[in-house]
């Protein structure tokens, strides 16, 4: 009956020493993973937050605590290790107290010598741990519709988000979801400040233009705020072992596979902070200078107009398809050249008969990765990028916002305006 999930359990999920420990509910009905990096200071504030919700919706409600380092001949941190030591003496402090009960409080030791992550592995690994097991207790009760939410140990969940989760999962035919966000920024004049503001109006105005231009891959690539039911789980391939962009491909695996959508109602505030513990993603923005530039608007029209030839075209032959391609824009005709676009076409069309089944195989073909690929082959080639301000007064004019040079007099009313835009859905 549940093959697939055996099959993924048997052939891909981590089989290590680091074992399950502390309180495991018999019938969960929500799985928290939280990977956890030196986080003492913060991974208690965000188990509190999640229990600012109603009792009903946190009873059977599981979080595993994957603390986590590697060992110190790879690199390690001593006072990351010294750190997580104190954590994994607080959680099984709090788990004999059920302190944070009706929450069952798990955790996985992979920090203690001889179960330290290997050299190569990061976040991605740590989340996948904490994943598999997830699936692992969830097959055991046949809940495979149960969700395994993805949060971030400095990231904490607004009041009613197991509400909202519970809405969205419970008694529905869901594959995945992702929350809001919204990054704190309490000090906009420092220099922290300015690079996280500027930061999130990067993500929300790339996610807005790409939703403008019809992407199925227009959502924020966030590790914390990310979840999907154990079934989809397992179907994605679970989560990679990447240092850093994790949450990129697993989301964009959930896509290939069934349906993302955003969770109403649901919101989690990523922390903000200097970091150099991944080769990139949200603290190694706030460690560097403000992004000034944004990818030129025209970027986007050319992806628009490229997704659309491609649902209208879905019948034509693929070098058809690629002349076409290359009447919008010669660079996008040379990036499709680059990468053989013609043969995939023509093999999709080979194995999917129908229109439907066609255009869904293209969308696996033209993911995310190959979304973000061309727009960074058409800024080095055509559509260099421009100021932000720039940038984004033409995709506020774009999608029919009036007064959009107004909004751009303060960084904090340009993010508003995005934060507003972003939670509605736009227009064609």
């Amino acid at each position: 009956m549940h093959s697939d999930i055996d099959t993924y359990l048997k052939k891909r999920a981590i089989a290590t020493p680091r074992l399950l420990e502390g309180a495991a509910a018999s019938d969960a009905d929500c799985v928290f993973v939280i990977p956890a990096l030196a986080e003492s200071a913060f991974l208690f504030n965000t188990l509190d937050a999640l229990r600012a919700s109603a009792k009903a919706s946190q009873t059977d409600a599981q979080v595993i605590v994957v603390v986590n380092n590697r060992d110190i001949a790879h690199g390690a941190n001593p006072a990351d290790i010294a750190d997580n030591a104190k954590t994994l003496e607080s959680l099984h402090s709090f788990a004999a107290q059920e302190h944070f009960a009706p929450l069952s409080l798990a955790w996985v030791d992979a920090s203690s010598p001889g179960y330290a992550l290997p050299a190569k592995d990061g976040v991605g690994l740590a989340r996948k741990i904490g994943g598999d097991h997830a699936l692992r207790l969830l097959r055991e009760t046949g809940r495979l519709d149960t969700p395994i939410v993805h949060l971030d140990a400095d990231s904490s969940p607004a009041p009613g988000y197991c509400d909202a989760l519970h809405r969205f999962y419970r008694g529905q035919e869901r594959w995945g979801g992702y929350a809001s966000y919204r990054h704190p920024i309490e000090a906009p004049d420092t220099p922290t400040g300015q690079a996280m503001l500027a930061y999130e109006i990067y993500m929300r105005y790339h996610e807005i233009a790409l939703r403008w231009a019809g992407s199925p891959y227009a959502y924020p690539a966030l590790g914390s705020i990310m979840s999907s039911t154990a079934r989809a789980y397992a179907a994605a391939g679970g989560m990679n072992r990447r240092q850093a962009g994790e949450d990129f491909y697993f989301m964009q695996q959930l896509v290939k596979t069934g349906r993302l959508e955003a969770i109403p109602g649901a919101l989690v505030y990523p922390a903000g902070r200097c970091s150099e513990r991944t080769p990139f993603g949200t603290g190694r923005v706030v460690a560097a200078e403000s992004r000034a530039t944004l990818f030129h608007p025209d970027s986007y029209r050319v992806l628009r107009d490229w997704l659309t030839l491609a649902a209208a075209a879905i019948l034509q032959p693929g070098m058809l398809v690629r002349d076409e391609a290359n009447a919008i824009h010669p660079e996008l005709g040379r990036f499709l050249d680059a990468r053989n676009f013609p043969v995939y076409w023509d093999k999709i069309a080979a194995n999917h008969s129908t229109s439907p089944g066609r255009l869904r195989q293209f969308h696996v073909w033209f993911d995310g990765l190959r979304t973000i690929q061309l727009i960074h082959h058409l800024r080095d080639t055509a559509f260099p990028d421009v100021a932000a301000p720039d940038a984004v007064a033409a995709l506020l004019e774009r999608i029919g916002c009036e007064d959009s040079r107004t909004v751009l007099a303060h960084p904090l009313r340009t993010l508003e305006t995005l934060r507003r835009i972003s939670t509605v859905s736009l227009s064609a």
